[in-house]
């Protein structure tokens, strides 16, 4: 089944899921588990799956992710093309395969759906623009002061990267972040606030994480990544975006997404170093079933993890970054920014290397019916 026919199969409604539940002990223990593990033995792990690398995965796993269908070549073409202001791509694309696992209905994967080029727009986008944008919270804004970049004055700003943290040096005093309540926290200069404290960022409805609630109409999606979204898989509006920004130790818990007042699918795509995903089905006590109880996906740069059905409401969690696994188009980054001056490239040096230590991962969503 393609991608752009699951609209018709989803099922429609307000969602009832308790916000506040437990998830079961079983996914937190292999959550646990995998964050503890060597590298070594986790690239050896058999139930690892790494659907960008078909030609190694063994019979067990061709058996539990079976292909669903295509994202076709043209369609990505034409979704990356309006999301970079209409530029074709600079390599041709390819059809990209979907995969779904047949114990887990809905959970589906499609490898390398954004190209490289697309990638590095991505984290620009996010990161410079995005972020810079008062109106997108970040985790930091509660405790902290944050003197945000003002955008350019001199009109001759012809991308749209006119304001970013990243054109501030690594510590300026006047950049410093200040608590809002002294004593509670210490300062912060720029190099600890992108490199270390930085979490998330959210977009459109703004996603309230002591309440796990939505605030109704709080910023606009931004249209460009809307496109992009709608381009490639047609059946999802996208209302919000939650970027998670992990570093080389981060994760990110066991929960479910169940805050969304409708029941639609999600896309979640990921760019920079890999990251472990696992998502359970069932309960602790998992009587007479036989089937795997835990999916493990190694994602990677430029992949999509969709969710639809049953697989939209289950626990999940990322349960580790991989350090030195960012492809190198994207390492260097904010070098290599698109559109960028020279004169922004020079400051940008100064920040080399900022995506080789991280992932990225936006996970977009309708939220209203």
């Amino acid at each position: 089944m393609e991608l752009s026919n699951m609209a018709a199969v989803e099922k429609r409604g307000s969602v009832h899921h308790d916000t506040h539940a437990t998830p079961p002990l079983f996914i937190q223990k292999e959550h646990w588990r995998y964050q503890s593990m060597r590298k070594a033995e986790l690239d050896s792990d058999p139930n690892v799956v790494n659907l960008s690398n078909t030609a190694h995965m063994s019979e067990e796993q061709r058996q539990a992710w079976r292909p669903a269908g295509i994202v076709a070549a043209a369609q990505i073409e034409a979704a990356c093309r309006s999301y970079n202001g209409g530029k074709p791509l600079q390599e041709p694309m390819q059809d990209r395969p979907i995969f779904e696992h047949r114990h887990f209905p809905g959970l589906q994967v499609v490898p390398g759906i954004l190209p490289p080029e697309t990638q590095v727009l991505f984290a620009s986008c996010l990161m410079h623009r995005d972020l810079a944008d008062p109106l997108h919270k970040i985790n930091l804004q509660a405790d902290y002061d944050i003197p945000y970049p003002t955008p350019s004055t001199s009109g001759s700003a012809s991308h749209r990267f006119d304001s970013s943290f990243f054109g501030r040096d690594r510590a300026a005093e006047k950049d410093t972040l200040i608590p809002k309540e002294t004593g509670k926290q210490k300062n912060l200069n720029n190099e600890q606030f992108l490199h270390t404290k930085l979490r998330w960022l959210t977009l459109g409805e703004q996603y309230d994480w002591p309440t796990r609630s939505y605030a109704k109409h709080a910023t606009p999606f931004p249209e460009d990544l809307g496109r992009l979204v709608t381009g490639l898989f047609p059946h999802v509006r996208p209302e919000s975006g939650v970027v998670l920004i992990y570093g080389a130790k981060d994760f990110m818990p066991v929960h479910r997404d169940v805050s969304e007042q409708c029941e639609r699918a999600l896309a979640s795509f990921s760019v920079g170093c890999d990251g472990i995903f696992i998502m359970a089905r069932g309960e602790d006590d998992g009587i007479g079933d036989q089937a795997p109880r835990t999916a493990v996906i190694r994602v990677r740069s430029g992949d999509c993890v969709h969710l639809t059905g049953e697989a939209r409401w289950a626990w999940h969690a990322m349960a580790r970054t991989i350090p030195s696994t960012c492809p190198p188009f994207l390492a260097s980054w904010p070098v290599g920014t698109p559109g960028a001056t020279p004169t922004e490239e020079k400051i940008y040096k100064k920040w080399k290397g900022y995506m080789g230590t991280k992932r990225l991962n936006v996970s977009c969503r309708q939220v209203w019916d």
